[in-house]
């Protein structure tokens, strides 16, 4: 579905549920009154975390958080119902605009911002008193969840996203697996050796949102996508430095040709074609599966600052349940402490809770991760994050086609920005 015609038809649902919304006014405002005789069904939308192999896993993960909670409120029951990853922003709210979604669903913060600024997000601040261990969890995943001042929901994990090299290449180039590039010129230097052995120097999947292409480079050339007051940065020097590099990386062979508008790098990887790879924990656990021990995680790289991105997970309550106090005190229950080193060591994200991360104590690669998680951002938090998306995609296809100029991409990407601010 094209952005113009689902923004349409958008427009349609948010009218739905406003005349929704406003039926029940004061019951939004502070949701029911809850203690442990409360009767209730809450349905929580999640996704497949896992692999279809871990999926008995992780339905045990959730089973426990249910019955951890009917420990406290033996009287409601939760259901926890599974919806793809595609296309789940529009079922969401197509849900929500018929009042048929559920109490808790799954977000990301560049989404969260969108929906929280449409309206359909309950602020879960007062709801969750005072008893949440807010000191337990990582600033910067309280920022993540935070829109305006208001939580809009708590943490489960967060993501950091890095290079792993391929160690057998490394080897046969020259270069020492315990001393990887910290900086671009480093990263190039090494590029270059591995374009004059026959290999890529990286996976590149121009088809992915711009959090795992273009943005990364931004914030580590200094730069900005949207500043924190609202101006679009993206076109500055900084960000057109961003998008020299990506242009720098295709034209001279160091990612393949497919870059363009790939999704999947990960298998020439594997099969020994390009010295890194761009991933996450859960590459890690795709690399374990498939025995390919052949691999060691180097830092998220610096032009002027050490800096990528990794989201962070949260869940979230939307301004149509009916049971808001008992869906935040759900959502409390499924981000604590247990729940949380459960989730994270099966799914191979990082906790947001300090207190859970020393599940990866033993486990080196996982570690790794987790140190470098200080440098990931999640993403810009901003309405038109996500709508904005397609046309970054575009521009870049574009520039590595060689019809635009890095310049001219980057300029047109600030247009789109602002055109969807002012809309």
């Amino acid at each position: 579905m094209g952005w113009k015609k689902f923004g349409m038809m958008f427009l349609a649902l948010i009218l739905i549920f406003t005349m929704a919304a406003c039926s029940d006014e004061s019951e939004s405002a502070s949701g029911k009154k809850v203690d442990k005789n409360t009767s209730a069904t809450l349905t929580v939308w999640i996704h497949p975390y896992v692999n279809q192999e871990l999926k008995d896993k992780q339905n045990e993960v959730f089973d426990n958080m249910a019955a951890s909670f009917k420990k406290k409120y033996p009287n409601v029951k939760v259901k926890f119902e599974e919806i793809p990853w595609a296309n789940r922003e529009q079922k969401i709210l197509t849900a929500l605009a018929a009042n048929q979604g559920p109490d808790v669903f799954y977000l990301i913060p560049d989404i969260m911002a969108q929906f929280a600024d449409q309206g359909v997000l309950t602020p879960i601040t007062d709801l969750l008193g005072d008893d949440w261990d807010k000191e337990d969890f990582e600033q910067s995943s309280i920022d993540a969840v935070t829109y305006k001042d208001e939580i809009y929901g708590l943490p489960l994990l967060r993501e950091v996203q890095t290079y792993m090299y391929n160690t057998k290449i490394l080897e046969e180039i020259g270069a020492d697996p315990n001393d990887l590039p910290e900086t671009w010129e480093e990263f190039d230097q090494l590029a270059q050796k591995a374009k004059d052995k026959g290999y890529f120097a990286r996976s590149f999947e121009g088809a992915n949102t711009a959090n795992a292409t273009l943005y990364p480079l931004v914030w580590q050339s200094g730069g900005e996508v949207i500043s924190k007051d609202g101006k679009v940065k993206i076109n500055n020097k900084d960000g057109v430095e961003a998008f020299e590099r990506i242009n720098k990386w295709y034209k001279e062979g160091f990612i393949p040709k497919d870059s363009i508008n790939t999704l999947e790098h990960f298998t020439p990887f594997v099969e020994g074609k390009i010295l890194a790879v761009w991933g996450s924990g859960g590459t890690i656990a795709a690399l374990r599966e498939k025995g390919f021990n052949d691999y060691v995680i180097g830092p998220p790289l610096k032009q002027e600052k050490m800096a990528t991105f990794g989201t962070t997970g949260m869940f979230v309550v939307p301004t149509t349940s009916k049971n808001k106090e008992l869906a935040a005190q759900l959502v409390k229950e499924m981000t604590n402490k247990e729940s949380s080193e459960a989730f994270n060591e099966l799914a191979k994200f990082i906790p947001a809770r300090k207190s859970a991360t020393s599940i990866y104590d033993g486990d080196k690669d996982m570690a790794k991760m987790t140190e470098y998680v200080q440098y990931a951002n999640p993403g810009v938090i901003h309405p038109v994050a996500r709508v904005v998306m397609p046309k970054i995609q575009a521009e870049l296809q574009a520039m590595m086609e060689g019809t635009k100029s890095p310049k001219e991409a980057a300029d047109a990407v600030a247009k789109a920005i602002e055109e969807e601010m002012g809309k």
